[in-house]
């Protein structure tokens, strides 16, 4: 890709989409950047100490608010997402905002008439399905059918948004102006984080353990992928001459306990748990952890998902870093900064 391109990235501020600006600078690229508020000059010190990027403010529920920033881009990577598992209105707070987001940045899009490729990021959630049996190998052939506003309105909202993102690629038709569309799908993102408000996001897992948060290891196993790797994913499907219509971007699994093992050896100052927590006590530390919920625990405990990774391998990023790097290089962050 000729880097006199100019590329927008919604959510610029959000973990993932940091690292999206930042590989764009470092490749040379024209970069555009949209955020709920421009004027949080706290929150995106760390994207303007980037280099030079111009911050648009943008809001995901608010019609035409993404016109200004992606007018005359060639590339959107739609980033923007309402990280939230639980909500008092999961229909209003999480899909709502998933599902008309995307279609008011795919608004933005097609009223641009220059946009050749939206790099949408979406989640594993939306391929996971808990009505598979264990021994299903999950590919980017699997969307996540059971998923209930009820149970998984999180998920419900990958799912949701990203169909919905599909169907309005494929009502375009072709010619001029028309834009393609690629789906990347995270497992749990770990590695590096840049600013204070990334603690709040999935590396809060690695931080937790090693504040003591946890006096026992919930049976949990996740699937578990590198910042570093889900942006170089993003960046090689925008210059893909021909990408599959979806990337399931992971790495390896892990177990909690394999990863406070891991915290314990190579940090040992943290407080990171030496035991594995009884399945029953997870259900009583759910009551006062608005992150869990009983069916979370209920799909997950004592559960671990074969997930399929070479169409990754294959076309985007040929060799993923490894879970414990990754771990190793979040828990270092959190130390080096100052977060702990």
């Amino acid at each position: 890709m000729a880097s006199d391109e100019l590329i927008c990235v919604t959510g610029a501020s959000g973990f993932i989409g940091s690292y999206l600006v930042k590989g764009l600078l470092e490749g040379g690229h024209r970069v555009r950047a949209t955020v709920r508020d421009p004027s949080a000059t706290e929150k995106l010190a760390h994207l303007k100490a980037m280099g030079d990027v111009e911050i648009f403010g943008a809001n995901l529920l608010e019609e035409g608010s993404f016109h200004e920033a992606i007018d005359g881009c060639d590339v959107v990577m739609h980033a923007a997402s309402a990280v939230f598992l639980t909500a008092k209105d999961p229909q209003k707070e999480i899909v709502d905002v998933a599902v008309k987001g995307t279609e008011n940045v795919l608004q933005a899009v097609q009223a641009a008439g220059t946009v050749r490729r939206v790099v949408l990021t979406s989640s594993v959630s939306a391929v996971l399905d808990d009505a598979r049996p264990p021994s299903h190998v999950f590919t980017e052939a699997d969307w996540n059918d059971s998923a209930t506003l009820k149970t998984e309105p999180y998920p419900l909202s990958k799912v949701r948004g990203e169909r919905r993102a599909r169907e309005i690629c494929d009502a375009q038709g072709e010619g001029e102006g028309a834009w393609d569309l690629v789906a990347i799908n995270p497992t749990m993102v770990m590695g590096p984080v840049l600013t204070k408000v990334h603690c709040r996001t999935s590396p809060s897992l690695i931080r937790d353990l090693m504040r003591g948060k946890f006096p026992a290891a919930p049976d949990l196993t996740f699937g578990l992928v590198d910042v570093r790797d889900v942006a170089a994913a993003h960046l090689a499907a925008m210059d893909h001459p021909s990408p599959a219509e979806r990337y399931i971007c992971t790495s390896e699994s892990m177990r909690l306990v394999e990863i406070s093992k891991l915290l314990r050896r190579d940090f040992p100052s943290s407080k990171a748990p030496r035991r594995r927590m009884p399945n029953p006590l997870m259900y009583v530390a759910a009551l006062f952890d608005k992150r869990l919920s009983f069916a979370f625990l209920k799909r997950n405990l004592g559960r671990r998902r074969q997930i399929d990774n070479s169409l990754l391998m294959r076309d985007l990023v040929a060799d993923p870093l490894k879970g414990a790097e990754s771990v190793r290089d979040t828990a270092r962050s959190f130390i080096e900064l100052g977060f702990l």
